[in-house]
C-alpha cells in the first residue's frame, strides 16, 4: 500500500537518496527542506521521474515551518505515515575554544531542535491515526569521540536519546521511533583527506554511500521492521565494532 512519506533536506545527499528509493518503492513523497533554487530544481527534476514528490520550503530549526509543512502535507494527502529526519549540518570544524557559541547553537539548532520539532508536530498527526514511523538520523558521533566539532556531537548524542524517549511515549499509540547511525558518508561535508582517511576505519575499505543509509531508512520503516523500535540502528560498516582496526588488514596469515 502507497504510503505517505515526509524526508527532510532531500534534495541533496541521504536526504535525496531517502526520497529517491520510497519513490522507487511506490510511496508518495513529500520534501520539506531548504536548498539553492537551483538546487531544488534540479533535484525535483530527477525525482519527479521516480513518481510522486512535492516540495515544501522547511527550516527545521523554524518550529513554525514544521508546523505548516506537516499541515500542509496532511491537507493535500489526507495523512502522513513515515517521517525521515535526515536534515543535517556539521558545523565549523573548529576546536572548543576556538568555534564561537553562535555556531554551536545554529548547530544544534539544525540537528537537534530540528528533529524535535517536526517530531513533536508528525506525532500530532500520527497518534490520532494509531500508526506511524519516526527515523531520526543520528550518527556514530552520537557514541563515540570523533574528529568533528563539540557541538556535532552533542546534538546527535541528543538525538540517540530523544529517539527513545519519543518511543517511549508515542508506542502506546501505534507508532515506532527509530535512529538510524551513519558511519562516514560519502556527502560534500567530508573532504578528499577524510574520505581517504574515513576509509581506511570501514570494513568495505572505503566510505559509505548515501544510497546505503537510505536504504538502511527505508528498511526500519517496513512492518517487517516492528520488533525495532527506540533504538539505533548502526549503518557504519563495522566502524563503531572495529574502529581502530584497518579494514584492509588481516586479523591472520
Amino acid at each position: 500500500m502507497s504510503k505517505v512519506v515526509m524526508v527532510t533536506g532531500g534534495t541533496s545527499g541521504i536526504g535525496y537518496q531517502t526520497a529517491a528509493k520510497f519513490l522507487r518503492e511506490g510511496h508518495q513523497v513529500v520534501i520539506a527542506g531548504i536548498d539553492q533554487p537551483e538546487k531544488i530544481d534540479q533535484a525535483m527534476a530527477q525525482l519527479k521521474k521516480l513518481g510522486s514528490v512535492v516540495f515544501m520550503q522547511c527550516d527545521v530549526a523554524n518550529r513554525q515551518d514544521c508546523e505548516r509543512v506537516i499541515q500542509a502535507t496532511v491537507q493535500q494527502f489526507g495523512r502522513l505515515d513515515i517521517l525521515a529526519n535526515v536534515a543535517g549540518i556539521v558545523g565549523r570544524r573548529e576546536s572548543f575554544t576556538e568555534i564561537s557559541l553562535d555556531d554551536i547553537q545554529k548547530v544544534l539548532n539544525v540537528n537537534l531542535m530540528g528533529t524535535i520539532n517536526m517530531g513533536y508536530y508528525a506525532a500530532k498527526v500520527m497518534v490520532p491515526q494509531h500508526s506511524g514511523v519516526i527515523v531520526n538520523v543520528g550518527s556514530i558521533d552520537g557514541f563515540l569521540a570523533n574528529p568533528e566539532n563539540v557541538a556535532y556531537h552533542a546534538s546527535k548524542g541528543g538525538v540517540k536519546m530523544l529517539t527513545a524517549a519519543e518511543a517511549r511515549e508515542l508506542s502506546p499509540y501505534g507508532l515506532r521511533v527509530v535512529s538510524v547511525a551513519p558511519g562516514w558518508v560519502h556527502t560534500d561535508m567530508l573532504g578528499d583527506m577524510a574520505t581517504q582517511f574515513g576509509a581506511t576505519l570501514h570494513m568495505k575499505g572505503r566510505i559509505i554511500e548515501p544510497q546505503e543509509i537510505a536504504n538502511a531508512i527505508y528498511l526500519v520503516t517496513l512492518d517487517e521492521a516492528s520488533a525495532i523500535n527506540g533504538t539505533t540502528v548502526f549503518a557504519d560498516d563495522g566502524y563503531t565494532m572495529f574502529k581502530g582496526l584497518s579494514a584492509t588488514s588481516k586479523l591472520s596469515e
